[in-house]
């Protein structure tokens, strides 16, 4: 696991949509801001959707991140969805500065669905648009 310096870009992070918390491999930095660029699709049951999910306003309120979009990606600072943010196809982010006291500093990402179902999450191969890759860039 490794820090990026300022205007380092990471390499592409394959996100398993089956998977609570990918790990990125990358410790945020407190007080930095950081961008992501995501790509590529996958699929929940049998809904293929980009990074930016689906909308299914009657369900989200049950998600891990409640009322953003189903299948939304997601980051989030350690295992603790208290420090989970949205991050879809392309967004922005500044690391809180309390983050220097959290034990786990790993970035993660996850498919922003219902906790208990993501037996039926799907990664995509790239002759169906998949897998969804994030590219993270650290500004400051």
């Amino acid at each position: 696991m490794r820090q990026l310096d300022p205007s380092e870009t990471s390499r592409p992070v394959e996100v398993d949509p089956r998977d609570l918390y990918c790990p990125s491999g990358i410790e945020i930095t407190p007080g930095a801001r950081y961008r992501f660029d995501a790509s590529g699709q996958w699929k929940d049951g049998w809904i293929a959707c980009s990074p930016d999910g689906w909308p299914g306003w009657l369900l989200e309120g049950w998600n891990r991140l409640p009322w953003r979009r189903v299948f939304l990606l997601c980051g989030s600072v350690g295992k603790d969805l208290r420090h989970a943010f949205p991050v879809g196809s392309e967004g922005e982010w500044s690391a809180p500065a309390e983050a220097a006291q959290w034990a786990d500093r790993q970035l993660y990402f996850f498919a922003n669905d219902w906790p208990g179902r993501y037996d039926n999450n799907h990664p995509l191969g790239p002759e169906e648009g998949g897998p969804v890759r994030v590219v993270v860039t650290r500004l400051c």
